[in-house]
C-alpha cells in the first residue's frame, strides 16, 4: 500500500490516536505523532511510522521500570524518539537551553505541557 494515498493516512490517523487515547497523558510522553523513523541519528525516508515521543528520564530508566508501547497499532509500525519539548515563550531566560537532540518541532498541546 502506498503511503502516498488516502487509505493509508486515513489507517495511520485512526491508529494515532488511539495512541494518543492510551498514552498521551502519561507524564513520560510528550508527543504521538506519524513520521519518518530516526535510523542512525537521522531521518529516514524509507516509511512512515507512529512516533511517541518520550521524556529523557523513559530512555534512562531500566527496561522493567518504563512504560511498554505496542510495536504495532493496526498494521503500523511504532517507534520510541526522545523528544522533550515545551511551549516557547519568546524569552530566551525562561525558554532555557533545548535538549540537543529535540530537532523536530511539536504542536502545541491543549493542555499547556
Amino acid at each position: 500500500m502506498s503511503q502516498g494515498n488516502t487509505e493509508f493516512w486515513n489507517r495511520a490517523r485512526l491508529a494515532r490516536d488511539k495512541l494518543v487515547g492510551q498514552f498521551l497523558d502519561h507524564p513520560d510522553v510528550d508527543l504521538i505523532d506519524i513520521g519518518h523513523p530516526m535510523e542512525g541519528g537521522e531521518i529516514t525516508e524509507k516509511k512512515l511510522v507512529l512516533r511517541v515521543h518520550v521524556r529523557e528520564r523513559w530512555m534512562e530508566a531500566s527496561p522493567d521500570e518504563r512504560l511498554a508501547f505496542p510495536d504495532q497499532v493496526d498494521g503500523i509500525s511504532v517507534v520510541v524518539m526522545l523528544g522533550e519539548y515545551r511551549r516557547e515563550t519568546g524569552d530566551p531566560a525562561a525558554d532555557g537551553a533545548r535538549h540537543p537532540s529535540s530537532r523536530l518541532r511539536s504542536e502545541e498541546r491543549q493542555n499547556g505541557n
